[in-house]
């Protein structure tokens, strides 16, 4: 019996060509973009499940409170981990572990010298408790001792090539030897925890005064406890409040408090809060755009109730029970189900790379691999199947054999009420999809187009290293005489990232504690970058500056209560005296507000700025060919014989990585409101074309009575532009009410206007009528005497 329904099923789709491919593609589509969102969202809610003890691990996080502020911070003093064990016993083990402090240059031999990020450090158990896979090396002693670092097997081939590594040199930021002790294996990209390298904790006292000051006085180390199993959380956080009374470098203030490891990607009181709700909504996505396809099958289906009616009461008449006939039908959406899902694999499995790369989602092919997820992927396909073929199996194998051989049945007016609804749904999804996706891409070209009172177009950043301060003053003039002395300007901060330096202050007036971005910069900085004065320093266009000058910006004028001229004020700070205030400019997103600001204005930029490390800014010119200009940066830098190869990056770049996840979010509803709009395009392409073949003696009759083909065109379309018009209807407060949310995220924002309506349920419209006319336009023009002697 089983065999019969398939070789039916295959008839069906062999004998109706175009609702097979209709119903197919749609199912393909729906199912493609259902699988990726759910890898996705698999992959987002499976972070750090990994680790061996994952369920009895916990990160430390410190919790204080600065001028009114909640301030979290995960960086404690390494002695934090010796009190721990002594004072804790619930405390199984702690690991230690920085992902970092900047770039490092590390180099193998002549050939292989670079810049590299997220070179960490960690103490001996972070291996094995993190359960990460060492390639090479023993993983309970690869970080035991000092002058050790572990590799990741990618930096491994990038430094040694096909050689051994084990045991091997490796020159850390320019002077101190390590050697590697083991190669790890690629990290799991659905972690929190990320790093290049590791170096052993115990060599950070051996690596530079910078690095032993960082050691001895610093908090730089995330904590991970490890508790006894049956431990109480609240029992340790109580105690956390004892231990830290016996640290030196600790704030008493603080509480602290235990993070669960698996918890830390999305329920992080340090993660974004937008985190979560990015995901459901993106899951609440794959599951309408999954819906309109399995909608698309019942409605076309349903649709062509009349022409499966003789075959079911037939069938009936000649024995045929109702359960076998719902067997047959759910075999046939069973069979459409599996091919389309087939499809969707393939398209998953080929287009992945593609997709991950394009909308930036940092997955790995190791996720296709997960049993789990493909648990989940069979029920999606059950679970379509049934869906799709439920309500057709129900509704064909209801027909009386007696109405349907004697003709007086009809195909109800319910049927086509349904196929309606359905039809509204998919265009309101659609068009809500579409309005979602004008209102964030407006707000995106606003803010790349806001002015932030600051000029950061065709800006290049030049990494100076600390150890340049010699060699910087000749490397700033040859700069100078090329680009010009107006289009060169030193600052000790890198503009528009999150490395910006941030103090603590209280005011002298109004006795509150704000949190300051503290820059250095040159004289030039403020020309250059077309930072507009409020108050000028005295003399600030006539001489140059001898001595250093403290600036500040009008919010944090505002936030220390003064008013009017403030040099003629008491300064804002103790002992800071104002030599002058700008106007606000922004250096980070404009989710927030403008922060309070310090800009310590120096003469000599070589000792002063590039002490530490700094960045020399250059301005190109409008029209210059980008890389023959870096290039000749490149050359003139070269020329000064550094010990750190040439590093730069553009503000503009900076500023617009300061939005990727509102430019991935962007990406992905673009990409599903054009999938949604092609999946109800296929519905109502085969409604219309079911709707055509159903009224084709209909059509001949009044074209034989003089009816025009605009006339005949309008009687086919009209009432599914109507549906549509009803959609925009439904979907615009809809959309409205999601995207306002939306933007309450964020201090700068749009204005959500009519004519993002309009656009949206414009196109929805162009796009309906393209797709219903091409169908009715040919109906229109076919020869009355062919139709009416078919009938």
């Amino acid at each position: 019996m089983i065999r019969n329904y398939f070789k039916i099923a295959l008839r069906q789709l062999r004998y109706n060509p175009l609702f097979s491919l209709l119903n197919i593609l749609g199912l393909t589509v729906g199912l493609a973009v259902s699988t990726f969102i759910a890898l996705y969202v698999w992959h987002e809610f499976h972070y750090d499940r990994h680790h061996p003890f994952a369920e009895r691990t916990y990160r430390l996080l410190s919790v204080a409170n600065y001028g009114g502020e909640e301030f979290m911070m995960a960086g404690l003093h390494e002695s934090f981990a010796t009190a721990i064990k002594q004072q804790i016993p619930e405390a199984e083990e702690v690991v230690r572990l920085s992902e970092g402090f900047g770039d490092v240059v590390l180099q193998s031999d002549e050939k292989h010298r670079f810049k590299e990020e997220k070179i960490g450090v960690a103490d001996s158990p972070a291996l094995s408790v993190l359960g990460v896979r060492l390639l090479s090396g023993n993983p309970k002693t690869a970080l035991s001792e000092p002058g050790r670092i572990v590799l990741t097997r990618a930096l491994a081939e990038k430094y040694f090539g096909n050689q051994y590594p084990i045991g091997r040199p490796l020159v850390y930021d320019k002077h101190y030897t390590l050697t590697v002790s083991g190669v790890l294996d690629d990290l799991p990209t659905n972690s929190v925890i990320q790093f290049n390298a590791l170096v052993s904790l115990s060599s950070m006292p051996t690596l530079g005064a910078t690095a032993q000051s960082v050691y001895k006085s610093a908090g730089f180390l995330t904590h991970y406890l490890v508790l006894r199993p049956g431990t109480h959380v609240a029992q340790v956080e109580a105690k956390l409040k004892k231990v830290k009374a016996g640290i030196q470098f600790v704030d008493m203030t603080a509480n602290y408090i235990l993070e669960a490891m698996p918890a830390l990607h999305l329920d992080s009181r340090m993660a974004p809060k937008t985190g979560r709700q990015s995901l459901y909504i993106l899951l609440t996505v794959a599951l309408v755009i999954l819906a309109l396809a399995v909608i698309n099958y019942v409605s076309l289906t349903t649709a062509r109730a009349t022409k499966r009616a003789r075959e079911v009461g037939v069938r009936k008449a000649v024995g045929g029970q109702r359960g076998e006939l719902i067997g047959q039908f759910f075999t046939e959406s069973f069979l459409t189900t599996t091919l389309a899902f087939a499809l969707s694999l393939g398209i998953l499995q080929a287009l992945f790379p593609w997709a991950n790369q394009a909308l930036d989602l940092h997955m790995d092919n190791r996720v296709l691999q997960q049993g789990s997820y493909w648990m989940l992927l069979l029920t999606l396909w059950l679970g379509c199947s049934l869906l799709a073929g439920s309500y057709p199996a129900l509704l064909l194998s209801r027909f009386r054999p007696q109405e349907v051989l004697k003709g007086t049945m009809s195909s109800g007016r319910s049927g086509a009420a349904v196929r309606r609804v359905f039809t509204t749904v998919q265009f309101a999804t659609s068009i809500g999809l579409l309005i979602c996706s004008i209102v964030l891409y407006t707000q995106m070209r606003f803010l790349r187009t806001k002015n932030l009172g600051i000029n950061r177009s065709q800006v290049v950043a030049m990494k100076i290293d600390a150890e340049m301060a010699t060699q910087f003053p000749a490397l700033r003039d040859a700069v100078r005489q090329w680009a010009g002395p107006e289009n060169v300007a030193v600052s000790n901060t890198a503009l528009f990232t999150d490395n910006i330096s941030t103090w603590f202050m209280k005011t002298e007036k109004t006795k509150k504690q704000v949190m300051v971005n503290v820059l250095s910069v040159d004289k030039t900085f403020f020309k250059m970058m077309g930072i507009r004065w409020l108050y000028a320093p005295v003399g600030w266009e006539q001489k140059p500056v001898t001595n250093e000058l403290t600036v500040f910006n009008q919010t944090l004028m505002k936030e220390a209560g003064i008013k009017g001229n403030p040099q003629q004020q008491a300064p804002p700070f103790k002992g800071a005296k104002t030599a002058g205030v700008v106007a606000d400019f922004h250096v980070r997103s404009l989710h927030g507000p403008v922060s309070p600001m310090q800009l310590s204005v120096v003469s000599d930029s070589a000792r002063a700025l590039v002490a530490n490390g700094g960045f020399l800014l250059v301005r190109l010119n409008a029209h210059t060919d980008v890389e023959k200009s870096l290039e000749k940066l490149k050359a003139l830098y070269d020329g000064s014989k550094p010990i750190v190869p040439f590093d730069y990056y553009f503000l503009d770049d900076a500023y617009d990585r300061l939005y990727a996840k509102e430019q991935q979010l962007m990406r992905l509803f673009n990409g599903f409101t054009g999938l949604t709009l092609l999946v109800a395009s296929l519905g109502l392409l085969g409604l219309i074309t079911f709707s055509v073949e159903a009224r084709t003696k209909e059509i001949g009759i009044r074209k034989v009575l003089g009816a025009s083909v605009s006339g005949i065109v309008t009687l086919l379309s009209k009432d599914f532009l109507k549906l549509v018009v009803l959609s925009m209807l439904i979907a615009s407060p809809i959309a409205w009410y999601a995207m306002d949310k939306w933007l309450q995220d964020f201090e700068y924002k749009v204005e959500i206007q009519w004519w993002m309506f309009a656009l949206a349920g414009g196109s929805a419209l162009v796009i309906a009528g393209l797709t219903v006319s091409f169908q009715s336009i040919k109906a229109a023009l076919m020869n009355p005497v062919n139709s009416l002697r078919s009938e």
